[in-house]
């Protein structure tokens, strides 16, 4: 039987966890401002503004496909070895872009660096995804917990001792990777029968196999490159932030718009918990219960967005200036327009679940093309004249875009969903005992 799993302990595991790994990473950029330069934090932030698209892409949100695979479609080795070739191709294409662009020889080994452990990273999600399938929540943010610590504890020794981002970049990378051998690796043989998953993967027969992982790339791609899409969506202003104002000015945007990980971490927490949920809800031809949850969660996404926007207009100040510094705190009209948009993504975000869960995934592909082409046009209009605001009015109205596009298909998916069970078609049995709540 299915040991039960309790819904609330998941979320306060994953909560704790996600607003840990978020400050660490913010962290980082304390670190480097602190112990740096605003120019040392542009390229930090240049280098992960050219890798997420990259790596994002190479991870095709095969964990959301993963945790959300409720007939066992395919097996672990797939989701690994596929993950494994598409980190090989994010890693070489983010260092040829660093070799081949005009950026500074700081700039360019930084981008190396940071795909390398965003490769790290990605190898992670998939033995998360297995974890996640099973809800075994608490091991994965047991996870996330050792690689904030870790990263924080090593990016500020690295920093203290040669006062190099570069050198901050490549202690981030090896905290990733000590924590996907030493703590994922592990943890999943124990869960999973004591197997390497290195000789799984080499074992597999994948002359019989090879027409079931190109089945599974051929699911994933669409969400890839939803997932490029998404990731230019907030580095297209960005990039052109960086060619108007400099490095020093996308230092400080970069700098105010990571605080919207805070509240970005509170809805993936309520995502991972809901989301295997939302996947045999849609299987089992449940309408009332994947209504019931998305609704749940576009509502909880919501009050976190309005209160990052309260917490920006009544205390920017004060927060900028404890964590920052005075020059970044005289920024906080941006600050309350990064959080403006960040609302609008929380939403997003929890729509975006649903459409996953009922596996609408071409369709997201559309949607984000287009929110991705406002933005660009948005950006291109105001961030000359503008400046950092007008990147941030851009971003929201991409954000305002997609969200009117996704409620609809959202909505749609539902009532197809509802007419199912109303012409009377069998459902599939959803597993027992996991939908306990606390």
């Amino acid at each position: 039987m299915t040991r039960r799993r309790s819904a609330g302990r998941n979320f306060a595991w994953t909560l704790s966890a996600g607003l840990i790994y978020a400050f660490a990473q913010w962290g980082v950029l304390v670190l480097i401002a602190r112990h740096g330069t605003v120019e040392q934090v542009g390229e930090f932030a240049l280098g992960l503004a050219i890798t997420a698209p990259v790596m994002l892409l190479a991870r095709m949100q095969l964990r959301a496909l993963q945790a959300t695979d409720a007939r066992d479609t395919y097996g672990f080795e797939h989701y690994l070895g596929l993950m494994g070739l598409n980190v090989l191709g994010g890693v070489l294409l983010c260092c040829g872009i660093a070799l081949v662009a005009n950026y500074s020889e700081n700039a360019s080994r930084i981008i190396s660096l940071l795909a390398v452990a965003k490769g790290f990273e990605a190898l992670s999600d998939v033995f998360y995804g297995a974890l996640q399938k099973r809800e075994r929540l608490v091991l994965i943010a047991r996870s996330s917990i050792a690689k904030s610590v870790l990263s924080v504890v090593l990016v500020a020794l690295a920093l203290r001792a040669t006062g190099s981002a570069v050198v901050a970049a490549a202690a981030l990378g090896l905290s990733w990777a000590g924590v996907l051998f030493l703590f994922d690796v592990p943890t999943w043989r124990r869960e999973f029968g004591g197997k390497s998953p290195w000789r799984l993967l080499w074992r597999a027969p994948w002359r019989e196999q090879g027409l079931r992982l190109k089945g599974l790339l051929g699911l994933a791609y669409a969400l890839g490159i939803t997932s490029l899409l998404g990731s230019l969506r907030p580095n297209v202003p960005r990039y052109l932030l960086e060619a108007h104002t400099g490095q020093a000015g996308l230092g400080v945007y970069a700098a105010l718009a990571y605080f919207s990980a805070l509240g970005g971490r509170v809805v993936q927490a309520l995502g991972q918990v809901l989301n295997p949920r939302l996947g045999r809800y849609h299987a089992a031809g449940d309408a009332r219960r994947f209504g019931r949850t998305i609704l749940g969660f576009t509502g909880g996404s919501a009050l976190v967005g309005v209160c990052a926007i309260a917490g920006a207009a009544l205390l920017g100040r004060q927060v900028l200036t404890l964590f920052y510094g005075a020059a970044y705190a005289r920024n906080n009209g941006l600050f309350v327009w990064l959080m403006m948009a960040a609302a609008l993504e929380y939403v997003g975000v929890s729509l975006q679940a649903g459409l996953t869960a009922a596996r609408e995934l071409k369709v997201q592909m559309v949607m984000l093309v287009l929110s991705v082409g406002v933005v660009a046009l948005g950006s291109l209009y105001w961030v000359p004249s503008v400046g950092p605001v007008g990147a941030a009015w851009a971003l929201s109205l991409g954000w305002l875009t997609e969200l009117s596009c996704s409620g609809w298909l959202v909505l749609r998916a539902w009532r197809r969903l509802g007419r199912r069970e109303a012409s009377g078609a069998p459902r599939t049995q959803v597993a027992p005992g996991v939908d306990q709540v606390a």
